[in-house]
């Protein structure tokens, strides 16, 4: 099945991001870096519902943006704009990765993915044993990170603001070395999101064994 094939890095990322938001194990960190990430965590873990719009910034520089929703526990949707056609999507059972135009989708049982552990109610970010670089600013807070995911192991860079406990853009690194970053705007909290963006169209679509 095809895909575009932006949409592949951009779900490595995606899933280093959510893998670093809400996993939970042990980590030395100093008085004023656990401060910080638990003041994030305890912000994020009163948040169920987040929308915005995102830009992507390849290695080459070429950008793609779009729009996304995440509803925890356990469902997202990335929509590329044009000239991109790829949709992200997860019900809370299963994640599919869409091609509009082509009408193709590659789809994983979420149980199989990182998401189904990730996208829960809780996080713990001054506990991730996954954490290799905490840094402070007066204005932000970065957190670096190795973490596997679908597509192989990488180390990724986030960007929170430090008032408002908001993400605001993630940096991969790949094996070869190469930088992939999602920078999301216009952040919203706690707004209703309609559930017919987490729909999967099962019924115009085969599923991958």
């Amino acid at each position: 099945m095809k895909t575009s094939h932006h949409a592949p890095v951009f779900l490595a990322s995606l899933l280093l991001v959510l893998a670093l938001l809400f996993a939970q194990a042990a980590q030395a960190l100093t008085v004023e870096e656990k401060t910080a990430l638990d003041i994030i965590s305890k912000s994020f873990n009163k948040t169920k519902t987040l929308n915005g719009e995102f830009i992507q910034t390849a290695p080459s520089g070429d950008t793609l943006q779009g729009y996304f929703f995440i509803e925890r526990p356990g469902k997202i949707r990335f929509y590329y704009s044009k000239p991109s056609n790829t949709d992200i999507i997860s019900d809370g059972k299963t994640l599919s990765i869409e091609d509009r135009k082509l009408k193709t989708q590659d789809i994983y049982p979420l149980s199989k993915t990182p998401l189904k552990v990730l996208l829960s109610d809780r996080m713990d970010l001054a506990n991730d044993k996954r954490v290799r670089q905490t840094s402070l600013a007066d204005d932000i807070v970065s957190v670096v990170v190795e973490q596997e995911s679908l597509f192989g192991d990488g180390i990724l860079t986030l960007i929170f603001e430090r008032d408002s406990s908001l993400l605001r853009q993630w940096t991969i690194r790949d094996a070869q070395g190469n930088d992939t970053t999602v920078t999301v705007y216009n952040v919203e909290t706690g707004r209703p999101i309609k559930q017919s963006l987490f729909k999967i169209k099962r019924d115009l679509f085969a599923e991958n064994k």
